[in-house]
């Protein structure tokens, strides 16, 4: 049995795999936002809908909530800060799960204005959960076996070893 769990770790903890985790959660956080950077009154509609956060704070978070996520989307697929920003999207699809949840629970016949601001988008299911929680997953491997070798910042330090290298009579 710790032989099938050793490779299990050591498949999970591949870096070429853990980068490609990072780069498309990265994506799907960008293209997560960008209807919501786009149509800001929509996404705070969609806010309303979960009944969950008083409404003085609905347009707070419709104007917050994309730019944290195109930001923290932008810095995985660039491989900067990546403890950090996976960190942070696991607290956001916490959040998502937590919101998503109460929703299904409930009842509500609403979109999660995940990927389309639209109030009237898709319907929520409990696919949208199963799909946080999927990439919940992503985020923790990515936090902790994500060490940059395959990221913007080791590239260029790379590079710029390389260079001094040369130079070095």
């Amino acid at each position: 049995m710790s032989r099938a769990l050793a490779v299990l770790k050591r498949v999970v903890s591949w870096p070429p795999l853990v980068s490609c985790l990072r780069v498309a959660l990265g994506m799907v956080f960008i293209a997560a936002s960008l209807s919501k950077i786009q149509d800001p009154e929509g996404f705070a509609e969609n806010i309303a809908n979960y009944r969950m956060v008083p409404f003085p704070f609905v347009h707070v978070m419709a104007i917050i909530l994309p730019w944290l996520e195109i930001i923290a989307g932008s810095l995985l697929v660039l491989g900067i800060w990546i403890r950090a920003n996976a960190a942070l999207t696991v607290g956001l699809l916490l959040a998502f799960v937590f919101a998503i949840s109460q929703a299904l629970y409930r009842d509500l016949d609403i979109s999660c204005g995940c990927f389309d601001s639209t109030p009237s988008a898709h319907k929520m299911t409990r696919w949208t959960l199963y799909w946080d929680l999927i990439w919940i997953g992503w985020a923790i491997l990515v936090f902790s076996y994500d060490r940059g070798a395959h990221s913007i910042p080791s590239l260029v330090s790379r590079k710029l070893a390389r260079r001094s290298d040369n130079e070095t009579p």
